[in-house]
C-alpha cells in the first residue's frame, strides 16, 4: 500500500477541518454540514485523490446566520480541480436560493476564488466555506449576478424579503 501524496494529504487536512465546523458552538462563526466528500470514498480515494477531479466534489450545507436565511440551510457544491490548491475550486449551489451574487444556475461571485487577483495555495477550503456564508449574509450588490435581484434588494427591501423567505421556504434543507 503506498503513503498518500502531499495532495491527497492536503486533501484530508481540509476535509478533517471542514467535518470540525458542523460541531462549531461559537454562534459567530460558520457552520457547514458535511455531506459527502473524496475521502467517503475509499476507492476514489487511492485512485487518484486529488488528482482525479472527477473524484474530487464535495457536498455540504451551509447554515446562514441572516434573517432570510437562517431557519435553513443550502447545499454547495465545492468542486475542486486537478491543480488544487494551485488553482482555486469551482463553488455553486445545488440548493436554489434567492440572492442577488447566486444565478439560477447556483453560480456564485466570491471575491476569494478569483484565480489571477486573490486565490493562494495556502487558501483552506474552511475559508471559501466561510467566504460564501459571509456572502449569503451580507449581499454585495456590486458584484450581483442578478441585476434583477440586486435591484429589488436596494430598491424595495421587503420585497426582496419576502421572496427570500418564499425561497427559502419552498427549497431549504434542514439545519442538522
Amino acid at each position: 500500500m503506498s503513503t498518500p501524496s502531499g495532495a491527497n494529504k492536503r486533501l484530508i487536512t481540509e476535509i478533517t477541518k471542514l467535518k470540525a465546523l458542523s460541531a462549531n458552538t461559537d454562534g459567530s462563526s460558520v457552520k457547514f454540514l458535511l455531506d459527502k466528500s473524496p475521502i467517503d470514498d475509499p476507492s476514489g480515494a487511492s485512485r487518484g485523490g486529488a488528482g482525479n477531479s472527477a473524484q474530487n466534489i464535495i457536498l455540504g450545507r451551509i447554515l446562514p446566520s441572516s434573517s432570510n436565511y437562517n431557519q435553513y440551510a443550502y447545499q454547495i457544491e465545492v468542486k475542486l480541480p486537478a491543480e488544487f490548491p494551485f488553482k482555486p475550486p469551482e463553488v455553486r449551489f445545488v440548493t436554489p436560493i434567492y440572492h442577488p451574487n447566486v444565478d439560477e444556475q447556483g453560480k456564485i461571485c466570491v471575491d476569494l476564488l478569483n484565480a489571477s487577483e486573490t486565490w493562494k495555495p495556502t487558501t483552506s477550503l474552511v475559508d471559501v466555506v466561510k467566504a460564501v456564508a459571509d456572502l449569503i449574509d451580507s449581499p454585495k450588490i456590486d458584484h450581483a449576478l442578478s441585476p434583477e435581484i440586486a435591484n429589488e434588494y436596494t430598491a424595495n427591501k421587503a420585497e426582496f424579503d419576502k421572496k427570500a423567505l418564499a425561497a427559502a421556504k419552498k427549497h431549504g434543507l434542514s439545519r442538522s
